[in-house]
């Protein structure tokens, strides 16, 4: 007896079609398993931002995407990311992002820092010892990659002071170029002081040296012609100090 088989075609779409489905449904249905990088990256980036929430300095905050072949744990908890103690907020450094669930985790991830802010600057090219006038600055952008260390934010705390060394137009001008204005010249007759108590003893001398408020110079006593070593008061008076 023969036993005749029967063949069933099956539709070569039809196949394709299902060894499709059997492959894709499994990792579409294991995507709300991972924690997705997007949010691991968001933690960290907002880290940042609030830890440079009370600077001057406008920042933009980048941080590197975690390899696409980690899979971490969905977090039942809202992430957590730490910085490093101490760490100075410029250029690039590591940010910790946790999780705290069931399943904890944690990660370390780079961030990139591009900050800029508004300091003040030569609004023209200027020469050493120009006392500096409200025309003589402005307040500019001082984009990243450009040291920002000692540069001012208030015109106000510039004014009337003396340049150091000479600045080219659109230089940040920082403390350590500044000094207070010389009001006494070399060789200009001023009046010497010396104060004791209720007594005054004031003769007419010569500075010997520039000098700025407050500052020690040397005067030659204009009637006994030795020198001393005074503090200018103000534009003609110098103070000797008494021992």
């Amino acid at each position: 007896m023969t036993i005749a088989r029967s063949h069933t075609a099956v539709p070569v779409r039809s196949l394709v079609l299902c060894c499709a489905l059997l492959f894709y449904l499994p990792l579409h249905a294991d995507t709300g398993l991972w924690q997705a990088h997007a949010s691991i990256r968001e933690a960290a980036a907002e880290a940042v931002r609030s830890a440079a929430a009370d600077t001057a300095e406008t920042i933009a905050v980048l941080a590197d995407s975690p390899d696409p072949r980690l899979q971490l744990p969905r977090c039942a908890e809202p992430l957590q990311a730490v910085l490093p103690a101490g760490t100075r907020l410029s250029g690039r450094l590591t940010v910790e992002v946790r999780c705290t669930g069931n399943r904890p985790w944690r990660l370390y991830l780079p961030v990139r820092i591009q900050s800029s802010r508004q300091v003040v600057v030569a609004a023209r090219s200027l020469t050493r010892d120009t006392i500096l006038a409200p025309g003589d600055v402005r307040v500019a952008k001082l984009g990243p990659g450009v040291s920002g260390y000692g540069t001012l934010a208030d015109p106000a705390q510039v004014i009337g002071q003396r340049l150091r060394r000479s600045l080219e137009a659109g230089a940040p001008v920082s403390a350590a170029q500044l000094d207070a204005p010389l009001i006494v010249r070399r060789g200009q007759q001023v009046m010497l002081e010396a104060l004791a108590g209720n007594f005054a003893v004031r003769v007419s001398g010569i500075a010997m040296a520039d000098g700025a408020l407050g500052e020690l110079i040397e005067v030659e006593n204009g009637s006994s012609g030795k020198t001393v070593q005074a503090v200018v008061r103000s534009e003609r008076t110098v103070e000797v100090l008494l021992r």
